[in-house]
């Protein structure tokens, strides 16, 4: 009779467990369906029954949810969380170096980024090499030099009609008109590099994110031009807007 007790006990504990861990990942379905609000609701609701085992992938989840909602010192805390609880988990690095090198904190990002490579993760050293290498670019200039070659090449390509874009400045209405068309698919980043770099022909400087779609160009007058927010507005016009 006891140790038909303690298997009861057993069978329930880890009954409870699978279910969490299946509940943490629904929130990350509803996480990749683009719905983080509903995502972290759902997540809310185990978090006071969380078992130890569990606390990484929870934290992990929550702080994927929380940059996904732009809260991101939340976000920080999470990750840090299970840096905490399981120090071998390399992906909680890479989340971390990512999250502080789009937000420009590139002593910090190179710091994550080293952690995930010195554990050797077969899935996630290889991301964090990428990463700092990318990294590496921005900082040395070759990354800026690289856009700018990008820009001036889409410039010289006829895309419509036999019509080139140019340059000082381009032409943004034949621009807006090709980016809906398939055969712009694979160039869409060019045509944002593209409206940067007119931009920083006016007297603006580069603002290299460690995504190509933070990247940014500081006008002369110190506002901030993002020209794949230019991009998705062509892409995903407002309704009704002319």
């Amino acid at each position: 009779m006891f140790w038909k007790l303690i298997e009861f006990i057993v069978r329930i504990i880890f009954w409870r467990r699978f279910r969490t861990a299946k509940k943490i990942g629904e929130a990350a379905t509803l996480l990749s369906d683009g719905k983080p609000n509903k995502a972290l609701t759902h997540l809310e609701k185990y978090g006071n029954a969380v078992h130890q085992s569990l606390i990484p992938l929870f934290a992990l989840t929550q702080g994927k949810i929380y940059e996904a909602l732009g809260r991101l010192e939340d976000a920080e805390n999470s990750f840090k969380a299970v840096v905490l609880t399981n120090p071998k988990d390399a992906r909680a690095d890479v989340a971390l170096a990512v999250l502080t090198g789009r937000q420009g904190r590139f002593d910090d990002c190179r710091t994550w980024l080293n952690r995930a490579i010195e554990k050797e993760h077969d899935d996630v050293s290889p991301k964090a090499r990428e990463l700092l290498s990318h990294l590496d670019a921005i900082e040395d200039g070759s990354k800026q030099q690289e856009y700018e070659n990008r820009a001036r090449a889409l410039a010289e390509k006829t895309i419509v009609d036999g019509k080139q874009p140019g340059l000082e400045p381009p032409n943004t209405a034949l621009l807006a008109q090709w980016v809906t068309q398939p055969d712009a698919k694979d160039s869409l980043d060019d045509v944002a590099l593209l409206l940067a770099y007119a931009e920083l022909k006016h007297g603006g400087h580069w603002k290299i994110g460690l995504a190509i779609e933070d990247t940014a160009i500081i006008r002369a007058d110190g506002s901030e031009y993002r020209p794949f927010d230019t991009l998705n507005e062509w892409l995903s016009p407002t309704p009704g807007a002319k």
